[in-house]
């Protein structure tokens, strides 16, 4: 960004763009203007482990038309990972038979794929360099964005500028616990009660489909709420209610002016939402005096957009 907060753009500038999630790998070429040229989309199938991964990004990437040339490959990606370093660290939402994929040098795989420079950053990053950019937050210099998909991803603006950890690596926010000793909400990293056990749209799904007796998928759960199944709309009520729980931990640390919400779960944000909107001022009653921590709460005009556009933001920026 320049001093306003706006990118300088190269008119002329295409990139090969990816969103990496639990459950599917988006690819799509995108203008240094942010237009989405062209897309393509395929299941991640995690039995196939890492390898089947590269071959994924292969066939994304060979539906996309030839021109025009692309300069770069800027993916965003579900963490934990090291943005400088290129590699995924032990991701929290990859299993093969239970196991772990360990750490992943996704960069490097990639470069000898494409034979060009690859870029990697944290999905709920990129997401909150998009809302600032592309999704209609260019004045604020706060801003939360959580990407609630498969996991949780958590991206923070503070004063302008993107919030990283110690060396090098993205806050893992989501996995601050809200109960570590609720032992109905394990969570991929291994540990209980986690933000992304709540929130996460498999944990959710998950958890409903055990109590229905039978397995769901997070649309099915959707569709269930819609058509009147009091059961499920109360579960998403109980949603809302967690989200307004990691909403006030996260405002504490980080003081954000609005939390703009993405990923698959925003879709049903008329599900959850006004209970969270409901339940968050009380839980910040004692965090409005001076400076008043109470976030807006936004669902974001990008959607499923917010990923592969910060992913292009990267691209651009370097």
């Amino acid at each position: 960004m320049n001093s306003r907060g706006t990118a300088v753009a190269k008119s002329t500038d295409v990139y090969l763009c990816f969103d990496l999630g639990g459950t599917k790998l988006r690819g799509a070429l995108i203008t240094a203007q942010g237009k989405i040229l062209a897309q393509s989309t395929a299941a991640v199938r995690q039995e196939e482990g890492y390898p089947g991964l590269i071959d994924l990004f292969k066939k994304v990437a060979g539906e996309l038309p030839k021109t025009p040339k692309f300069k770069l490959v800027s993916v965003a990606s579900a963490g934990p990972l090291h943005p400088e370093k290129g590699v995924l660290l032990d991701p929290t939402n990859f299993f093969t038979d239970k196991k772990s994929w360990g750490v992943l040098n996704l960069v490097a795989s990639l470069k000898k794929i494409f034979k060009k420079p690859v870029l990697l950053e944290n999905d709920a990053a990129a997401a909150v360099l998009a809302e600032k950019w592309k999704g209609g937050h260019g004045k604020t210099g706060n801003i939360l964005a959580m990407t609630l998909g498969t996991g949780v991803g958590v991206g923070i603006l503070a004063n302008g500028e993107l919030v990283r950890a110690g060396r090098g690596l993205h806050p893992e926010a989501s996995h601050i616990p809200l109960n570590l000793d609720n032992k109905d909400y394990p969570c991929g990293c291994g540990a209980y009660g986690c933000i992304e056990a709540y929130l996460g749209g498999n944990h959710f799904s998950q958890r409903l489909g055990r109590l229905k007796g039978r397995p769901l998928t997070g649309q099915e759960a959707v569709k269930l709420a819609e058509h009147g199944d009091v059961w499920v709309q109360e579960a998403f009520k109980e949603y809302g209610r967690h989200l307004a729980l990691a909403i006030r931990t996260l405002s504490v640390l980080f003081a954000p002016e609005v939390v703009v919400i993405s990923g698959g779960f925003s879709h049903a944000s008329e599900l959850f939402v006004q209970e969270t909107n409901a339940f968050l001022p009380a839980l910040m009653e004692r965090y409005r005096e001076g400076v008043d921590l109470l976030p807006k709460i936004k669902v974001s005009k990008l959607q499923d957009d917010a990923g592969i556009l910060g992913a292009a933001y990267n691209a651009l920026k370097k």
